[in-house]
């Protein structure tokens, strides 16, 4: 099968990277039509882009890469083949709710709810991140259900693999990794008022993070100048960062009681699974879909310090539980997140799902 993979995003960024890259191994010709020039310039090249490709012996469906909600009306227009939006999520989650874009513009967040439901209502198919998101956009937008799938996000297995952990020293003092952007959801606040709580039992917190909280995160780690917390705000390539979650022992996910936790899965989730790394992270809806408490994950109480610190010293007290997390972790991503998997759902969708 050919699938034209178009848009205006990176095609090595998280879903997109994951589900070319497994689609190709899977025996599927993936013909890449992207352009993110800034302006409106960007629709002319991308217009000659896939008409090249036509001209060429064309492809049978088009999926729109993530992000690529500005861009789906116009990839409609232009392909006489059916398209999947790769949505993960709205717009308005990833840019107002997450990112706290335009609070004091209630036009620009009139316009990004306009892109959201133009972008939608010209796919012929959707594929989000988890079964909650996909019941959000039903309500919503008011869609029929049989136009969305969800498909789990995964990451890069040539990075992010057990094999990279085996061959990595471990630091020295027992360390709990926190990766990821400073928005609201992440809960970074209490990542840092646990590593307080730890500050005396041999336990050490990294963080590898930057973001729109940043200034705050500052402020509370000056002030609370603990000799276990270790902030990292560069931005190094995958590579580096695998390598410095693989030193670690236990990898933490996100902890806010917030909103978007009830219909995400955090990148970080799934590279830590696929690291073999103990996961720990706050009790929602969206993370509940892939990983069970006590079994391939350890969860906490949403916004509570005292119980991340105290499943912390769990893992690392108890090195059996530790293992059996890790394993079970391991075995949980490759049943439901590998890129095997998720190719042979995204192809499954395409022939199952999709008009003739």
């Amino acid at each position: 099968m050919k699938i034209c993979y178009f848009g205006i995003s990176d095609p090595n960024f998280g879903r997109n990277k994951v589900y070319i890259d497994g689609l190709r191994a899977a025996g599927h010709e993936i013909i890449e039509c992207f352009d993110s020039t800034p302006g409106v310039h960007k629709y002319q090249i991308l217009r000659k882009k896939h008409q090249a490709i036509v001209d060429a012996g064309g492809y049978d469906v088009m999926i729109v890469g993530y992000p690529g909600h500005l861009v789906v009306p116009f990839a409609q227009r232009i392909s006489s083949k059916p398209v999947i939006f790769d949505a993960l999520c709205t717009l308005y989650e990833g840019e107002v709710l997450s990112r706290g874009k335009y609070r004091l513009n209630i036009f620009m967040r009139m316009r990004v709810n306009f892109i959201d439901e133009k972008a939608v209502m010209a796919a012929d198919h959707i594929l989000v991140e988890t079964e909650a998101q996909k019941a959000f956009f039903v309500k919503r937008f008011g869609l029929d259900a049989n136009r969305l799938s969800t498909v789990f996000t995964g990451c890069d297995e040539h990075i992010f693999n057990p094999a990279l952990t085996a061959r990595t020293p471990k630091r020295p003092t027992f360390t709990a990794v926190f990766r990821g952007k400073f928005l609201p959801e992440a809960g970074v606040k209490h990542i840092i008022e646990a590593a307080r709580l730890l500050e005396h039992e041999g336990v050490s917190i990294l963080i590898l993070g930057h973001g729109f909280l940043e200034n705050d995160v500052r402020a509370q780690i000056e002030k609370l100048k603990l000799l276990n917390l270790e902030w990292m705000s560069d931005k190094p390539d995958l590579s580096e960062l695998a390598r410095r979650m693989a030193e670690c022992h236990v990898s933490l996910g996100q902890f806010e009681a917030h909103d978007r936790l009830t219909r995400t899965i955090p990148h970080k989730a799934f590279e830590s699974l696929a690291l073999g790394l103990p996961y720990i992270t706050a009790r929602a809806q969206g993370i509940s879909e892939l990983l069970k408490d006590g079994s391939d994950c350890l969860m906490v109480n949403p916004g509570d310090p005292q119980d991340i610190a105290a499943k912390i010293l769990m893992l690392k007290n108890d090195q059996r539980l530790r293992e059996q997390i890790a394993a079970n972790g391991l075995v949980t991503f490759a049943n439901k997140a590998s890129e095997k998997v998720l190719a042979r759902e995204i192809v499954d969708i395409i022939f199952e799902r999709l008009p003739e």
